[in-house]
């Protein structure tokens, strides 16, 4: 990847933060940016590579970084915030269902809108949805939906943003920060569920999605195309 510039829209963490270090790792030039200055300058350290401050929530955020940047080849947009459902007629409220639309849905689609038009011809964006649009969980109404939506937009962005490549990952359960404030014991009971569920015979991590950010990023011949990292999620035995 020597010679390719990639950024990477919530690389202070998880999914993010292990692309942007198998990124770095093959050659590439990596950019991360996130809204938690404190997060952005730590990873920027850690990896070597640079980090922006910017709020995915704010359109005038996001125009200024990519005017400031100019020209890329990759984008990759692991962020978005997601409230983690609940009963559709006991938990959900018409702001909570909104907030996981808002928090993921318009921050991949803002970053998109507005980064598209500096991608370099052959190159690439990647949006990040999820196993829920797939499988049916009650209690995931609002993350499904939102799943489904960005997994929805990929085949005709693929057309209309020829020959920028558009295609879209679709993880399971993974071990990442997404689970941060659940007690370890509850997350332990959660994690051992989940795996003796799936034909993989275990949930996810961070890496496991770094590599197929890196498949879908130096595969030419792949567009339009939505990728499951799901442990096999929809033959699960929930």
């Amino acid at each position: 990847m020597k010679g390719q510039r990639v950024v990477i829209f919530g690389g202070g963490s998880g999914v993010g933060f292990a692309s942007a270090k198998l990124l770095a790792s093959k050659g590439a030039e990596v950019v991360i940016a996130g809204r938690d200055a404190s997060q952005m300058e730590r990873a920027g350290k850690e990896l070597g590579v640079t980090s922006k401050v910017v709020d995915g929530t704010n359109v005038g955020d996001v125009r200024g970084f990519f005017d400031a940047l100019g020209a890329f080849d990759h984008l990759a947009i692991p962020a978005g915030a997601t409230n983690r459902g609940g009963s559709f007629v006991d938990s959900i409220t018409d702001e909570s269902f909104r907030a996981t639309f808002d928090g993921k849905f318009w921050v991949q689609v803002t970053v998109a809108h507005t980064g598209a038009r500096s991608i370099r011809k052959g190159g690439s964006i990647t949006f990040f949805s999820g196993g829920a649009s797939r499988k049916a969980m009650p209690g995931m109404a609002n993350i499904a939906a939102v799943n489904g939506a960005l997994d929805a937009i990929v085949p005709t962005l693929a057309v209309e943003l020829a020959p920028t490549r558009v295609n879209s990952i679709s993880p399971g359960t993974l071990r990442t920060t997404y689970w941060e404030g659940t007690p370890p014991a509850q997350l332990d009971q959660i994690f051992d569920r989940m795996a003796k569920s799936l034909p993989a015979g275990r949930v996810g991590t961070a890496e496991d999605i770094a590599n197929a950010v890196l498949f879908l990023v130096t595969t030419t011949y792949v567009t339009g195309a939505v990728l499951a990292v799901d442990g096999g999620l929809p033959h699960a035995t929930l």
